[in-house]
């Protein structure tokens, strides 16, 4: 997995975890949780298993903190192409169905990631739990020790907050921009555009744009998912491939970070 370049700092959070006999199904890990603080997202990942076969686990909150993506990478053989599969994340306390999206990450050395979403409420539930399963529909489910997990939220948090301030979207920095960024995302999408891995279903779907000083979309985030994964993947894709932005201006006319929430993404089968 790939880990984003800094834009402030790394927090290493090194309490390591004991071994018990009874928890030998428990994956254990071998390095400290690690956050990665972003000018586009704030990440954590710890590795587990061992340095021959490590297995990646990683919290991405959305920059809203309305949802959280889990990731699972493995070094295995991975879909040429994006895979949208069945799945359930459990902390303890019974599993959450989630969609979950497979695909392989770039590189000599790939790996394969489950990218799983779950919302901030049963995200929650990660703060007192001592381990989490991740299972994939016709898959043996995965179950990894969880320490320090107070910690790693709290951290989380913090970069969200100062994620929020670099892109402007504070009331400090909200009352700064005298011209909001315009584009028009509503004329990107095509028929063609209907994700093959969801060609049965339909959603709904809002995201939150990160539009740089040179009119750039810098990141997209899904504010409001669909619930089905590709279309969400699909949505961030086009958007990104297609839609142009000016960037937000300050009184002065000198141009700015800031965001954009795009309008609702329908997806809707017709014929």
């Amino acid at each position: 997995m790939k880990a984003p370049k800094y834009l402030a700092a790394m927090a290493v959070l090194s309490v390591q975890a004991p071994v018990h006999a009874q928890t030998a199904p428990v994956l254990q890990p071998i390095k400290p949780w690690v956050v990665h603080f972003d000018d586009t997202e704030c990440y954590a990942e710890r590795t587990y298993g061992t340095s021959a076969d490590p297995v990646i686990l990683g919290f991405r909150p959305s920059p809203s903190g309305n949802s959280y993506e889990l990731l699972l990478a493995h070094k295995r053989p991975a879909p040429k192409f994006a895979q949208q599969l069945e799945g359930s994340v459990d902390f303890g306390g019974g599993p959450t169905k989630a969609w979950l999206l497979r695909y392989a990450t770039p590189g000599d050395e790939p790996y394969r990631v489950d990218k799983f979403r779950i919302d901030a409420r049963a995200m929650a539930q990660a703060s007192t739990a001592a381990t989490v399963g991740l299972h994939v529909a016709k898959g043996p489910a995965e179950r990894f020790a969880l320490l320090s997990m107070p910690g790693v939220l709290a951290t989380l948090s913090k970069c969200n907050e100062d994620l929020r301030r670099y892109w402007n979207m504070t009331e400090v920095g909200e009352k700064s921009i005298a011209t909001p960024a315009r584009g028009d995302v509503r004329r990107v999408f095509t028929d063609k555009d209907y994700p093959d891995e969801a060609s049965t279903e339909e959603g709904e779907a809002q995201f939150l744009l990160f539009i740089d000083e040179k009119g750039a979309i810098a990141a997209c985030h899904v504010l409001k998912p669909s619930g089905i994964p590709a279309m969400d993947g699909m949505g961030c894709q086009v958007i990104r491939q297609r839609a142009r932005f000016k960037p937000a201006m300050d009184a002065q006319g000198k141009s700015m970070r800031s965001s954009v929430v795009t309008p609702p993404v329908i997806w809707r089968l017709y014929g």
